[in-house]
C-alpha cells in the first residue's frame, strides 16, 4: 500500500484555495503536501458570496475568525432571505435561519399553526421566526441570543469575492500550500488517471491525487472516461446571470431580498461598501440588455457600466471522481446563486474528501462512496431550488407556468406531496437543508398543509393559544435586545462560536 502524499489542486478561485487550505489544515500531520495550480481569476470587481451558515463552521474549521473576514471582504451577516412576488405581486415571506421552532409538547410547532390557521387565526407562520423576526427589523443575534426554546439562530454572509479569495489564498500559503501559477495546463492521462499537469511555462506537476477546481471548464474531470453531466434545465429554467453593482443599502438590511419578474429572478444582496445585483433569467424570454434594463427598473437605480452576463448550465457530473480525480465546485456541479448555496457546494466536495481521502494511492475505492453521497447532496439542493419554481403562483406568465406545471424529480414530487397533506417533510440521508428550511419556504410560497398530526388534539385549544401567545411576546423581546447590523459591525462582530453539525 502506498499513501498519497502530493495533492495537485488545477484551478482557481475560492474553489481552489478554500479545497487546499482544508486538504492542508487537515493533512499536513500526515505528511500531504498540497499545491494549487492557480489558473487566471475569472472573478470581477463586481462578484460577490452569498453562504449559508455552514460557511461559519468551515471558517472555524479553517483558523479564521468572522471578525477577521468580514472588513475585509466588505461582508454582511445575514438572519435568511426574503423573497417577494413569487406567489403573486403582492406576496413576501422571510425564510429565516433558524435550526427549528419552539414545540408545544413533544409535537412539532408546524402542526399546531397548521390547526390554528385552519381554525382562523392570521399570524403568518415566519411570525414565529426568531431569525425572520429580526431580520425584518433590521437586527442581528450575538452569539449569546437565540439559544434557547425559541430555536437556535445562526449566521450566513455576504462577502466580496475577490478580496474573499485573496484572503483565503494567503490562509492556504501561510499554512504551507505551494502555489505555481499558469495561463493554461495540458493533462498527461495514463488510462482513467492522470500521472501530471504540463504548464505553459515548462513546469511538470506529479501527484497521487488531482483536484478540478477549473469552474465549468473542467480541464482535469472533463476529459476522464465516464465523465457525464446530469441535465437539470427541465426544472431549473434560467441559462443566464446577470452580475452588477447598486449603491449601498441605507441601513444594512440582515438579509437579500429575492424578486421573482417575468423572466427569473433579482437579487439584491447587501455588502458594506455597495448592494450586488445578482439575476437569473431565460434568454429566450428577456434579451441581456433589455435584461440590464429591467434591474435598473427593479432596483430604482442605474446600473450597467459593470454588468456582466454568463451563462448559467444547470446540472451535475454523474461522477465527481474518477480515477485519481475529484472534481469541487462548478468542475462538477451547476446552479443558481439562490439560497446561498455558491460556497457551501464547494464545502460538500472538500468535507467528503477528507473523510473519504484515499488510503491508498493505486487504489481508491473510495471514490464509489464518494460519488454517491456527493451527488445525491447535489440532488437535494437541486430539489431545493426547484421548489420555489415549482410552488410558484405567477400565472399566465410562459416562465412562471411550465416550471409549476412540469413533472418534478420524484424525491421533490415525494416531499411536496406528504407537506400538502400533512406538513411533514421526507428527509433522506444526504439532506443540505433541513426540515424547518423546507417548511419555511413552502409555506411562505404558499403550500399550506391541508390537515395536521391528530396528536395536536391533545393538547387543549386554549393551552395551545397560550403557547402561541408567549412565544411571540418572547421573540419581541429577545428581538429588541438584539443590535443593528451597523452596531454589529462596529462592535467587530461575533466571537468565535461552538462547532455545528450540518448545514447551520
Amino acid at each position: 500500500m502506498t499513501r498519497v502524499k502530493q495533492v495537485a489542486i488545477v484551478g482557481r478561485d475560492a474553489a481552489a484555495w478554500l479545497t487546499a487550505l482544508a486538504l492542508r489544515r487537515a493533512l499536513a500531520g500526515s505528511g500531504v503536501q498540497v499545491a494549487v495550480v492557480e489558473l487566471p481569476s475569472l472573478l470581477q470587481p463586481v462578484d460577490m458570496f452569498s453562504a449559508v451558515p455552514s460557511l461559519g463552521g468551515l471558517h472555524r474549521i479553517l483558523g479564521l475568525r468572522e471578525a477577521d473576514v468580514l472588513p475585509r471582504t466588505a461582508g454582511v451577516p445575514v438572519l435568511g432571505q426574503r423573497f417577494s412576488g413569487w406567489s403573486g405581486p403582492a406576496s413576501e415571506f422571510v425564510h429565516g435561519y433558524d435550526t427549528q421552532r419552539p414545540s408545544i409538547g413533544d409535537v412539532d410547532f408546524l402542526q399546531f399553526w397548521v390547526m390554528a390557521r385552519a381554525e382562523g387565526m392570521q399570524v403568518p407562520y415566519e411570525e414565529f421566526s426568531v431569525a425572520a423576526a429580526a431580520a425584518k427589523q433590521g437586527r442581528l443575534a450575538p452569539p449569546d441570543q437565540g439559544k434557547d426554546a425559541l430555536g437556535d439562530i445562526t449566521t450566513g454572509y455576504h462577502l466580496d469575492a475577490r478580496t474573499y479569495v485573496a484572503l483565503i489564498r494567503s490562509a492556504a500559503q501561510q499554512a504551507g500550500v505551494a502555489r505555481h501559477v499558469a495561463r493554461r495546463v495540458e493533462v498527461a492521462r495514463e488510462g482513467d488517471r492522470i500521472a501530471a499537469v504540463l504548464l505553459d511555462n515548462g513546469e511538470r506537476i506529479e501527484a497521487e491525487l488531482f483536484v478540478d477546481a477549473s469552474g465549468a471548464e473542467a480541464l482535469l474531470l472533463g476529459g476522464q472516461p465516464g465523465a457525464g453531466w446530469e441535465d437539470w434545465s427541465t426544472w431549473l429554467p434560467c441559462d443566464r446571470l446577470l452580475v452588477a453593482t447598486a449603491p449601498r443599502l441605507n441601513p444594512l438590511p440582515p438579509f437579500p431580498q429575492i424578486s421573482a419578474f417575468q423572466a427569473g429572478w433579482l437579487g439584491m444582496f447587501p455588502l458594506q461598501d455597495r448592494t450586488a445585483i445578482l439575476a437569473a433569467y431565460d434568454s429566450r424570454i428577456l434579451g441581456d440588455e433589455e435584461m440590464v434594463r429591467t434591474a435598473s427598473a427593479v432596483v430604482g437605480a442605474q446600473i450597467g457600466q459593470d454588468a456582466l452576463v454568463s451563462r448559467l448550465r444547470p446540472g451535475a457530473q454523474a461522477r465527481p471522481w474518477i480515477g485519481n480525480c475529484v472534481g469541487v465546485g462548478e468542475a462538477v456541479v451547476g446552479l443558481e446563486p439562490l439560497d446561498g448555496v455558491q460556497l457551501h457546494l464547494v464545502h460538500l466536495g472538500i468535507s467528503h474528501l477528507i473523510s473519504l481521502f484515499p488510503a491508498d494511492a493505486g487504489e481508491m475505492p473510495e471514490a464509489q462512496s464518494y460519488n454517491q453521497v456527493v451527488v445525491n447532496h447535489f440532488r437535494s439542493i437541486r430539489d431545493f431550488q426547484i421548489a420555489h419554481y415549482k410552488c410558484n403562483a405567477r400565472v399566465g406568465e410562459p416562465l412562471w407556468d411550465r416550471a409549476r406545471d412540469a413533472e418534478g424529480p420524484p424525491s421533490l414530487d415525494a416531499k411536496l406531496s406528504l407537506f400538502a397533506a400533512r406538513g411533514q417533510v421526507p428527509l433522506y440521508d444526504e439532506e443540505t437543508f433541513e426540515y424547518q428550511n423546507w417548511a419555511s419556504i413552502l409555506i411562505g410560497h404558499g403550500l399550506i398543509p391541508r390537515d395536521y398530526t391528530p396528536l395536536v388534539d391533545e393538547v387543549p385549544r386554549e393551552q395551545a393559544v397560550a403557547k402561541f401567545q408567549n412565544f411571540l411576546g418572547l421573540i419581541a423581546d429577545e428581538v429588541r435586545a438584539m443590535p443593528t447590523v451597523e452596531a454589529y459591525l462596529r462592535g467587530g462582530g461575533a466571537p468565535p462560536a461552538p462547532q455545528r453539525r450540518g448545514l447551520y
